[in-house]
């Protein structure tokens, strides 16, 4: 039964080691399509830049979603540093909304 035990503790924390990358992954991916974004005139909305947005947006839900498996696994202390870089992704991809929003002024007559 201990072998059992112990074969089970070293497959969790294989699995936890690879759901790490998986989740860095997603990130490092959200975080390209945040650097070609911000590379573009922000004022243009071209078919390109509206994709690149949504798959940024995607990368960043992915990970997301992925990131409260990783609470209370031996991998606590990438689960803090993951959350940090989502958080930093997120902020990027909310300036990148507010800066697309188109202002709205007054015609004058």
């Amino acid at each position: 039964m201990e072998r059992h035990t112990k074969k089970l503790a070293q497959l969790r924390a294989r699995t936890d080691r690879q759901l790490v990358e998986l989740i860095s992954a997603r990130l490092d991916r959200g975080f390209a399509y945040a650097r070609v974004l911000a590379a573009r005139d922000s004022q243009s909305q071209t078919p390109a830049m509206r994709e690149f947005e949504q798959r940024a947006e995607s990368a960043w839900r992915e990970a997301h979603q992925l990131l409260p498996a990783l609470r209370g696994t031996s991998e606590t202390e990438h689960a803090a540093l993951l959350d940090l870089r989502a958080a930093v992704l997120r902020e990027v991809l909310d300036q990148f909304a507010a800066d697309a929003t188109p202002i709205r002024r007054a015609a004058c007559f």
